[in-house]
């Protein structure tokens, strides 16, 4: 069995990449953060079940990722009657409009990017996210359980939206 790290150090250590899987698939702040504590708990929980089969980073992505679909899910439930895309609009004008240090075309541009992520469908989203943070098709298809082939027409298709959106 592996020697499993220190949990807070392991939490410090991936925090970042917890919180950038989160705000990919939530963008109100406080469901955010709330969302953060619910993949740091799972991943507490889940520590003890780790066998080494996957890096560290791969095993805290799994389950950053399935509690954001759980998520995500969820909240699909709870609001349906409401204009989500107009909400994420909202939400990410006001964060950009926060982040005032940074000049005006980067975060116009980092705001576009973030509302047609947001925008993608749910796989999709999964797969560029993952990307992002370096992960490799084998990795990105071990943690959604699908095969690399489905990776890669799933990122061919959503780079083609986020083209088409941008």
């Amino acid at each position: 069995m592996p020697q499993h790290p220190d949990i807070k150090s392991l939490l410090n250590e991936y925090a970042p990449l917890m919180a950038r899987i989160a705000s990919t698939h939530e963008v109100n702040p406080s469901l955010r953060e709330d969302l953060i504590q619910d993949i740091s708990l799972a991943v507490w929980r889940g520590l003890s079940n780790f066998r080494g089969e996957a890096s560290v980073k791969t095993f805290i992505a799994k389950v950053a990722h399935n509690r954001c679909v759980d998520h995500v899910l969820r909240e699909m439930r709870y609001s349906k009657s409401i204009d989500t895309n107009q909400d994420i609009d909202d939400t990410l004008a006001a964060q950009a409009q926060q982040n005032e240090h940074l000049n005006d075309n980067k975060r116009d541009a980092k705001l576009d990017f973030m509302t047609a992520l947001h925008r993608l469908n749910l796989g999709y989203r999964q797969v560029i996210t993952m990307q992002l943070e370096g992960f490799t098709q084998a990795e990105i298809a071990g943690v959604l359980g699908i095969n690399e082939a489905a990776v890669a027409k799933r990122a061919s298709r959503a780079r083609t939206q986020l083209e088409s959106m941008l």
